[in-house]
């Protein structure tokens, strides 16, 4: 029907004309009316009676000018039926992406290689099943192949024993298929390993002891401050943010011994050149600088500047002169030279130069403030209540007395006394926004030192969509082989959602809202060969303002648009894609899904 509105432009009177049908938004709900096209406003057309002839040509036919598909559907279909059945066609998007990196090839070539019986279970599609569904849906083994029949199209033909089974071979490519991966990245997208950011983390399993010598999974120094045994894992990324190589280590391996065993392999496998390694203050020991060093190689390091480590550095972080400020009194810097001992790679003695870099951020003393104080805190109450349970942080800032009772004088074998440790926390406060970077690059310059070091940021994002969006770990595996398949499947797994992240450019959203979009591209199959597409999406998107920096950040106050399906719309945009009726034919729908391709140029 023609629905004629009056509405005021601009201190005018108009007619805004619209083509609009009825219908009910529930059972007994009254009739509201949906727009079938606007034709804007009547006065604005010079020819007014030309112009209503047209609208009302196109109300008798626009059922005839655009059909809907005839839909079928069967009064009988019941829940949990396969008529009912909806399957998600999102990871689509993903596949695309895994095949344009030819990871089947791969393993195609790798199985006629090894003579590896391919008969017995598709090892190409299991891995491209498990590396889908560390994206999409994270989970054990176990509860990933329950999902495997919620795909269109995808082809599973498998059973749980397969997917244990493919572990054992999985894990026997792990350098090759990384070596595969890099010259596939190179080849389409391009490596920057001007800079190789370097670091480690580890992954908890949920057992009480390791299970022989040769288990990867020991006790170590937990990153989440747990007693489970643990492994380790040691990632190299481009500056790109791509990830390039990992290494597995049992979980009681020093991370300072973890850098020249990764870096060998990387250098080796990739044959590269010269690089520049850059990492915390963990990787920061002597051996690491000499190798790096002794290697043709350089590296920029932070470095500890409080207690004996940093001592060295002392004079010149408190002495006033040679400082650098910014106009605000909120920063500052100085850089100089300095000769380091070291060894060559025979063991003898050598001299060599390098650059310092010591600064000092407002923000960063604010920040190192407060969290001394709730240290400060933490220890008062673990010194009146020997109960309190919270114990991170409050041993730093705790110390004993062993005093005799009566006389109060300190004695050996008396009685304990806990206190606060006002003076050491005295001591750190001196220390509190200062820092302190070393390279062997003598040509940077303190903005280059702080830009190139600033770039760890990548992997330490990288490790957290490991751990929060891949859910990594706990690892629910057990043999040492499935253990490096599980990480190998994670490895590739975030590799493609960095990828999709670095050719989003700005628009780059986080891994959680990429896997959530994809997850909502769902549809259902009709009688008659119609497939039906859900609504993508269902989360109200905040509105967002550029903060002092000039970034793009989300606010408190929403907005009337839906943060799924901006999302989607960016995946769709990214792949060349442009999908959004309700109702699909299944052979223009199949036609859509094999037009989907990431255009790496």
């Amino acid at each position: 029907m023609i629905r004629k509105t009056k509405v005021v432009r601009g201190g005018q009177a108009k007619t805004h004309i619209r083509v609009v049908e009825g219908y009910r938004p529930g059972p007994g709900k009254p009739t509201k009316h949906r727009t079938i096209k606007s034709f804007g406003y009547l006065e604005d057309h010079p020819d007014p009676k030309t112009f209503m002839e047209e609208v009302t040509r196109y109300n008798k036919t626009h059922l005839e000018e655009k059909p809907p598909p005839r839909l079928e559907v069967a009064g009988t279909t019941r829940m949990y039926s396969e008529g009912n059945r909806r399957y998600n066609y999102g990871y689509k998007y993903l596949e695309t992406l895994y095949d344009q990196l030819d990871i089947d090839g791969f393993v195609e070539k790798w199985t006629k290689a090894q003579r590896y019986r391919e008969a017995e279970y598709p090892l190409g599609r299991l891995l491209k099943f498990m590396v889908l569904n560390r994206v999409l849906k994270p989970d054990s083994k176990r509860a990933t192949f329950q999902m495997k029949e919620n795909y269109y199209g995808m082809e599973t033909e498998f059973e749980l024993a397969d997917v244990y089974r493919s572990l054992d071979a999985i894990s026997g490519m792990e350098v090759e298929l990384q070596k595969h991966l890099n010259e596939m990245v190179k080849k389409t997208i391009g490596r920057d390993l001007s800079h190789a950011f370097y670091d480690v983390t580890n992954y908890y399993f949920e057992i009480d002891y390791p299970e022989g010598e040769e288990d990867l999974r020991r006790r170590g120094v937990s990153k989440e401050h747990r007693v489970d045994p643990i492994a380790a894992m040691g990632l190299f990324i481009d500056g790109n943010g791509l990830p390039v190589s990992m290494g597995i280590f049992p979980g009681n391996t020093s991370e300072s011994l973890t850098l020249q065993p990764t870096m060998s392999e990387v250098k080796k496998s990739y044959g590269l050149g010269r690089i520049v390694v850059v990492a915390d203050k963990g990787l920061n020991t002597s051996d690491n600088i000499d190798k790096v060093a002794n290697a043709g190689d350089g590296y920029v390091f932070s470095q500890i500047v409080k207690g004996t480590k940093g001592q060295r550095y002392h004079g010149k972080l408190f002495d006033p002169s040679g400082w650098a400020a910014n106009r605000e009194g909120t920063y500052r810097h100085k850089t100089f030279e300095e000769d380091h001992a070291g060894k060559d790679s025979n063991g003898k003695p050598v001299t060599r130069r390098r650059k310092v870099l010591l600064y000092w951020s407002e923000a960063e003393a604010e920040m190192a403030r407060r969290k001394r104080e709730e240290k400060l805190l933490k220890a008062a109450k673990s010194v009146k209540n020997s109960a309190y349970g919270i114990k991170k942080g409050v041993d730093e800032y705790t110390k004993e007395h062993i005093v005799d009772p009566g006389t109060g004088e300190l004695l050996e074998g008396a009685r304990k006394i806990r206190s606060v440790d006002t003076e050491k926390a005295e001591r750190d406060a001196r220390y509190d926004g200062y820092f302190c970077i070393v390279t062997s690059e003598l040509d940077y310059d303190e903005a280059k030192m702080r830009e190139v070091y600033g770039g760890l940021w990548k992997i330490e994002q990288s490790f957290r969509i490991l751990k929060s969006d891949l859910y990594a770990r706990p690892v629910f595996v057990r043999k040492t082989q499935r253990i490096r398949a599980h990480f190998l499947i994670c490895f590739v797994a975030l590799l493609l959602v960095r990828i999709v992240q670095h050719r989003m450019g700005k628009d780059a959203i986080s891994a959680e809202r990429i896997a959530r979009a994809l997850n909502a591209a769902n549809c259902r199959i009709l009688k008659g060969g119609i497939v039906h597409l859900d609504d993508v999406g269902g989360a109200i998107a905040f509105a967002k303002r550029l903060d002092k920096r000039g970034k793009s950040v989300d606010t408190l106050q929403y907005t009337d648009q839906d943060e799924i399906a901006l999302d989607y719309r960016l995946v769709q945009n990214l792949f060349g894609t442009n999908c959004y009726n309700i109702y699909q034919r299944r052979e223009l729908f199949d036609k859509f899904l094999d037009s989907i391709v990431l255009n790496f140029s």
